[in-house]
């Protein structure tokens, strides 16, 4: 088995200590029956591996809508808290300068289009004079720069329309997307600010979609690896513990989320996105969210406590270690070779032995020491893992 697993195990077997320590007295001595021994029942059921990791609700889209322009704010048409529509007008900022500018800017196109008009007539006319000898090439040349002259001018006074009029379309803000004003951060007569900080006036508003959800969590490095888009996940919401949200994992960072900390030796931590399959009218942006992501399952497995499995010399081999179980059969050890499978909460699957069968699962002096025939007896049945639950 790989040592992430062992590494594991030995985790559940040093949680033991507190319990042998309590029971020095009884478990860590030998006498007339044998060792006492704890003893867990091996079961049979479903089994699942699990990723954890906490983050936020949010909805499925969220923008935030800034001041591209600096004014004052004329008019707003929404208040926080109201539903709005993909392209609805939320609020303007006060157009008299802004229209002025475009009013005389195409005044100013007009202007310079019936310029180059008279231009190209007058050239058209130098050209034909020219060509009847009426006209010297100089003259010709003449009309051709300035109808050239007269082009250009127009081009420029066009340019100066189109920023007119994509300042006045600043003035007005509209909704980019349908969803619910999260965030309303201004009022009627404050001056919009332009900028990237978020000071007040910088971000007008906030829109989200909240027809579905999504959860962002990070997961360290050994456990994102396991973790796939579409596998099943779990959602618990501190405000509203009593209810399970069924979720599905949307995306996988590829990226460490904290780059500058995995330099200094900090382990990597990588953001996962997850999609709530249920809707709830409960739910709100900004909720403390516990997820549970479904890693790994099998329907119907024999399992055991983690702390059950030790790492035990080969018998046809001393120079490596297998998995083994101390199975207790008559009130005596016998070491069994096991295979794990995938690993829960608090049992592991295993497979080398049967449903029923009572094996130790402390205290870890038992499970370090304890060799094949030695007699036993159980002071207790159970131990740091549930029994298998089925589904």
């Amino acid at each position: 088995m790989a040592n992430r697993k062992k590494s594991k195990r030995w985790i559940w077997i040093a949680a033991a200590v507190v319990l042998a320590v309590v029971a020095a007295s009884i478990f860590g001595k030998r006498g007339r029956g044998g060792t006492v021994v704890m003893a867990a029942v091996a079961g049979s059921g479903g089994l699942e591996e699990r990723a954890s990791g906490s983050g936020w609700l949010e909805g499925m889209s969220r923008v935030e809508l800034s001041a591209e322009q600096a004014g004052i704010i004329d008019s707003i048409y929404i208040s926080e808290g109201d539903t709005v529509s993909a392209g609805q007008i939320l609020l303007t900022l006060d157009q008299s300068g802004a229209r002025a500018a475009m009013n005389d800017a195409g005044a100013r196109a007009g202007a310079a289009r019936i310029a180059r008009d008279q231009a190209d007539r007058l050239y058209e006319r130098m050209l034909a004079l020219g060509e009847a000898g009426l006209a010297s090439p100089e003259e010709v040349q003449q009309a051709l720069d300035a109808r050239q002259t007269a082009q250009a001018v127009l081009l420029q006074a066009y340019a100066a329309e189109a920023s007119a009029m994509e300042a006045l379309r600043k003035t007005s803000y509209s909704s980019p997307i349908a969803g619910v004003v999260t965030a309303l951060n201004v009022d009627e007569g404050e001056m919009a600010i332009v900028g990237t900080m978020n000071t007040p006036g910088t971000v007008l508003l906030k829109i989200e979609d909240m027809s579905s959800f999504l959860v962002r969590v990070t997961l360290v490095e050994s456990e994102v690896v396991g973790v796939r888009s579409g596998m099943p996940a779990e959602v618990t919401l501190d405000a509203l513990q009593d209810t399970v949200f069924e979720g599905t994992v949307r995306s996988v960072g590829l990226a460490a989320e904290n780059e500058a900390a995995v330099m200094t030796g900090e382990v990597a931590e990588y953001e996962v996105t997850i999609e709530l399959t249920d809707t709830d009218p409960r739910l709100r942006s900004g909720m403390s969210a516990s997820v549970d992501i479904i890693t790994n399952s099998v329907s119907d497995c024999i399992s055991v406590p983690v702390q059950c499995v030790v790492p035990r010399h080969d018998p046809a081999d001393g120079t490596r270690e297998i998995d083994a179980v101390l199975r207790i059969e008559g009130g005596r050890i016998e070491i069994v070779p096991v295979e794990t499978g995938i690993s829960g909460a608090m049992n592991i699957e295993v497979r080398g032995i049967s449903e029923g069968d009572s094996v130790v699962s402390g205290p870890v002096e038992a499970l370090r020491n304890l060799e094949a025939g030695e007699q036993v007896r159980t002071e207790r049945f159970g131990g740091f893992g549930d029994r298998p639950r089925r589904r």
